[in-house]
């Protein structure tokens, strides 16, 4: 309802109000006027007056018949010598007949009395109060089909798009809030120089991009960049979602694609930004049963607003998503979207700037380094980084608060409580935000609680992925080295080991993968070899093994099958990614794949069996030193790595754990640690040797995930092998 209709709706509804009142305070008035009048009498019913009349005739004073506004006795009320009274009421003309001969057979006194007429303002009143409770709704209707009408009043207001509209004064962000993005910036800085001085261009006959695609993973800062250009220009910035086009209603969604382009032009220059264009911008007539015809009817409308038969001067459309590949050609031909940027993950330097924003307002302590931060966190986006500047703030106020506390019991004054324990973020701090945003929040209360049969099994499983790592990063065979190792659990984690690269990975050689392929199945190794035990906690382990191999098969042309490539993907972006892959993958192709993934993955295996099994000594050594410390870092590790036969002379061992592996000569000289072996660690204190189903009423079973056993390092083979 606009202002309009609303001020002749209060009118109306003011003014019956108005008449209520006063007709209710005229007939308050009118009964004030007769203060005399008794209290209500008591009823009785018509054969009981009866009664009364003819056998107490001597005890009634008098009787008033009450006549109705039809001429007939309604009523009747008795008064009798006592003072009390008592109401009748006379059923019809018969009762009015039988009422009167009784009166005058006793002798009773009895008069009639006329019905009082309403004042002449209380009738009026009452009247126009009727008429106008009878019109109200009339006119509410009249009023709503007339909205209806057209393309106004209610479908007007279903079809408007709902776009937030932010002035270059409120909220502004400019590309000094922007970091690790260098490459994005550079090329929108054109778009921003013609949104500031457009007859530069204009001169040299040129055009701008009609449109920009911003493309990257989420998290990444898609969104900012595209505020910041408009803040840069300084012109309006107008933001929607691509699922606010999205309606049951048929037609609705092209309207609003309509009025967001129509608002925008009145404000132009401007910067128009879709949000998750993939939501409305999907290839039209694909999936399962076709297409959808309201969403591709809202496509159509982008698409003839964006290079239509009406200009868009000075506007800008901006769009992200981070599934291009669903997108209609249409979308991404030139003259709509010319320009696509990626918006991808930051590398060092670009992480050191972003840490460097996000800690502009958060007190940090002068051994913070952010260039160390940076380091530690290969492959984060901008908002896990923000993540990690939060999280180490809360882990920062809980130190502090629980340090002042405990102060306090002692007695020490707070001034110097305060001195003791100053507000400021610690190094300490953000690192555990960091394994906070990649692993959850740790749970030491179950690590407490766990036998020691299951923190034994979770030590030994940790420190064989840490071992391979290491071992494959000092023979340059595509390892990383560890920087930490625990048995503390996190989030579904009952422990994970963390190996980084040396620095930002762009690609992935093939020892690079079949080096992560072994470090998943050095946990389970371990076990076998030393705890002669499996439990279900290398789960994940093969999970991220057998991706790893599959995509080496299908997808990277890393296997005696040759170069080919059978991916996901195709023609069919709707359909699930298991139906659309290997549609063109006759049986025998596909029998050849499936032979030789498993194929690399049990190589990898027994090459795996054969390093692990070479020094037990330091192998005990250190599994020992974890499950007493339950946390190791980088250089706790490497000292007591570094004396063992795979530090000195590990070159050899693997190259004839790989050589014996691949030619099928894999042998198992191992045997399971005794526990003479854990007491020599131990300092002498025998400890009874697990049971051989390495089972403890399942506490294993959700230990460690996939990517549990390398950090955020591991994530990249999994998903994009660049």
């Amino acid at each position: 309802m606009d202002k309009k209709s609303f001020k002749w709706f209060g009118w109306i509804a003011f003014g019956l109000l108005v008449v209520f009142a006063f007709t209710s305070l005229n007939n308050g008035a009118s009964s004030q006027g007769d203060q005399t009048k008794p209290a209500v009498p008591t009823t009785i019913t018509f054969l009981d007056a009866q009664t009364q009349i003819r056998d107490s005739a001597a005890t009634i004073k008098s009787v008033t018949l009450i006549k109705s506004p039809q001429g007939t006795v309604s009523e009747a009320i008795i008064e009798r010598t006592d003072g009390s009274r008592q109401q009748v009421v006379v059923p019809g003309e018969a009762g009015s007949e039988r009422l009167l001969n009784v009166l005058s057979n006793s002798n009773v006194q009895h008069v009639a009395e006329e019905p009082k007429a309403a004042s002449g303002w209380s009738s009026v009143g009452g009247t126009l109060l009727s008429i106008g409770m009878m019109i109200l709704p009339l006119i509410f209707i009249f009023w709503l089909f007339s909205r209806m009408q057209g393309g106004g009043g209610i479908q007007r207001q279903i079809g408007q798009s709902g776009a937030k509209k932010i002035e270059p004064s409120a909220d502004t962000k400019t590309f000094a809030d922007v970091a690790g993005a260098e490459e994005a910036k550079r090329e929108l800085m054109e778009i921003v120089d013609y949104l500031r001085d457009p007859s530069e261009l204009r001169e040299l006959g040129g055009k701008p991009p009609r449109g920009v695609l911003l493309i990257g993973e989420p998290g990444n800062g898609k969104t900012l960049v595209a505020k910041a250009v408009a803040g840069e220009a300084k012109v309006p910035f107008f933001a929607i979602s691509g699922s606010q086009f999205v309606e049951m209603f048929v037609g609705v969604g092209a309207s609003r694609v309509r009025e967001f382009f129509d608002t925008a032009r009145k404000h132009s220059p401007a910067v128009l930004f879709i949000d998750e264009i993939d939501a409305v911008g999907r290839q039209r007539g694909s999936g399962i049963g076709g297409g959808n015809d309201e969403r591709e009817q809202t496509l159509n409308q982008l698409l003839v607003e964006m290079d239509g038969f009406t200009p868009n001067t000075s506007l800008v459309i901006m769009a992200a998503t981070n599934r291009p590949d669903v997108l209609d050609p249409a979308l991404l031909r030139p003259g709509r979207f010319d320009l696509q940027v990626l918006v991808d993950h930051p590398d060092v330097v670009g992480r050191e700037e972003i840490l460097k924003i996000h800690t502009r307002k958060k007190k940090l302590h002068p051994e913070v380094d952010l260039k160390v931060l940076a380091t530690l966190t290969p492959g984060f986006s901008g908002a896990q980084l923000e993540g990690v500047t939060d999280q180490g703030a809360l882990m920062a106020n809980r130190r502090i608060r629980l340090a002042r506390a405990e102060l306090r019991k002692q007695g020490i004054p707070e001034p110097e409580v305060k001195k003791q324990t100053p507000m400021l973020i610690t190094m300490a701090d953000l690192a555990e935000g960091i394994d906070r945003v990649q692993m959850g929040p740790a749970k030491e209360g179950r690590a407490a609680r766990m036998s020691k049969k299951d923190m034994r099994n979770t030590a030994y499983h940790e420190v064989g992925h840490a071992w391979i790592s290491q071992v494959m990063c000092d023979l340059d065979k595509g390892g990383d080295p560890v920087t930490k190792i625990t048995i503390v659990p996190r989030a579904r984690a009952l422990g994970y080991t963390q190996s980084l690269p040396k620095g930002d990975r762009y690609n992935y050689t093939r020892d690079e993968l079949l080096a992560r392929i072994m470090m998943a199945m050095g946990g389970r190794v371990a076990q076998e070899i030393f705890l002669n035990t499996v439990d279900t906690g290398a789960q994940n382990d093969f999970v991220q093994a057998k991706n790893i191999a599959y995509k080496m098969v299908v997808e990277f042309g890393m296997s005696e099958l040759g170069p080919i490539s059978v991916s996901e993907g195709g023609q069919s972006p709707f359909l699930g990614r298991q139906m659309a892959v290997g549609g063109d993958i006759g049986p025998a192709l596909r029998d050849k794949i499936d032979l030789e993934w498993t194929k690399i993955v049990n190589e990898c295996y027994k090459a795996t069996h054969e390093i692990i099994s070479r020094d037990r000594e330091a192998f005990i050594r250190v599994s020992e030193m974890l499950l007493k410390k339950e946390t190791l870092l980088g250089d706790e590790w490497l000292a007591l790595y570094s004396g063992s036969e795979c530090a000195t002379c590990g070159d050899k061992v693997v190259e004839k754990a790989m050589e014996n592996c691949i030619t099928g000569d894999c042998s198992d000289t191992s045997a399971p640690v005794t526990a003479a072996e854990i007491a020599k660690h131990e300092g002498g204190a025998v400890v009874v040797q697990p049971d051989a189903d390495g089972t403890d009423g399942g506490a294993a079973v959700t230990k460690p995930e996939a990517d549990a056993t390398d950090g955020a390092a591991a994530a990249g083979p999994d998903g994009d092998a660049k």
